[in-house]
């Protein structure tokens, strides 16, 4: 039997849309083994992927089966689907003696999820900056900053990916593309060196967060109030509708304030504090 634990990530990070991504230490655990049954729901990313690397070797899948431990809240904008799809592949690779490189099966899982900014961290673990171009993913992967830690606030509602881009305009204006490059750059730069004063100037965007806060019911409002308690910094996670705050690593008041005023307003609001996670992927051959 294989255990793999691939942890949640969040991507964008305010301006760094499509391309920044950071492994969280929220995770899951997925056992795969090969079994007489055949598996029976081929819809399920963690078998498409196995399947997946299966053709790319030129062999057949056999039956397996698939077990998890989910830790990694679905469809709440923390990388459920990047980890899936991470962790069959992985898991092919290992079953079918592929051999592929971690960057052969990096490619072949942003092929399957389309875009590379939550497949990098679930992969690799740490601060990532990534980039798709003409089939090929290039990206910068640093240790992640250790004065930070994570606001990870979760509704009791979800927000699909799909849902979430359609309401993207086609086409932002010049003078919109110039701040978020300059606002990503600086970003960048924030959550490498751990400038808590260049972070709060740095993580604003014009890109997607204006465009979907709307899809999530007091969104300014958490927001503003999670900044006024002393947050750094507080952006939509991927496509939402989770919310995070970057916060110091020892803010010892953030929690419980935040957490009575989750308690108070409509969505279910559920806080908890996370690290960052310098650990990529992990697979393990365990006896049953």
């Amino acid at each position: 039997m294989i255990e793999i634990t691939v942890k949640a990530t969040t991507a964008n990070l305010g301006p760094g849309f499509d391309c920044m991504g950071l492994a969280l230490d929220i995770e899951n655990k997925i056992f795969i083994k090969e079994s007489n049954r055949k598996f029976k729901d081929e819809r399920n990313l963690i078998y498409h992927s196995i399947k997946k690397i299966y053709d790319i070797a030129g062999k057949k899948i056999p039956g397996i089966s698939i077990d998890q431990k989910i830790g990694i809240p679905i469809r709440q904008g923390l990388g459920s689907s990047a980890a899936c799809i991470a962790a069959g592949c992985v898991a092919g690779n290992k079953l079918s003696g592929a051999d592929l490189s971690t960057l052969d099966l990096i490619k072949i899982a942003t092929e399957i999820e389309g875009h590379p900014d939550n497949i990098v961290p679930a992969f690799l673990g740490g601060y990532t900056i990534s980039s798709l171009e003409n089939g090929e993913v290039i990206y910068f992967r640093q240790k992640a900053f250790e004065g930070f830690k994570y606001g990870v606030m979760t509704p009791d509602f979800t927000l699909s990916t799909a849902e979430a881009r359609k309401v993207l305009p086609a086409t932002i204006s010049y003078a919109d593309a110039v701040f978020n490059i300059g606002k990503s750059s600086l970003m960048s730069a924030a959550m490498i060196t751990g400038n808590a004063e260049l972070l709060k100037a740095a993580n604003i965007d014009k890109v997607h967060e204006p465009y979907r806060k709307h899809l999530i019911p007091n969104f300014d409002i958490i927001k503003n109030q999670a900044n006024s308690l002393g947050a750094l910094t507080t952006f939509l996670s991927g496509a939402g509708p989770t919310i995070i705050s970057i916060l110091k690593a020892d803010d010892n008041i953030f929690e419980r304030k935040m957490s009575q005023f989750l308690k108070s307003i409509e969505g279910g609001w559920a806080l908890i504090i996370a690290e960052a996670c310098n650990n990529g992927i992990e697979c393990n051959m365990i006896t049953d």
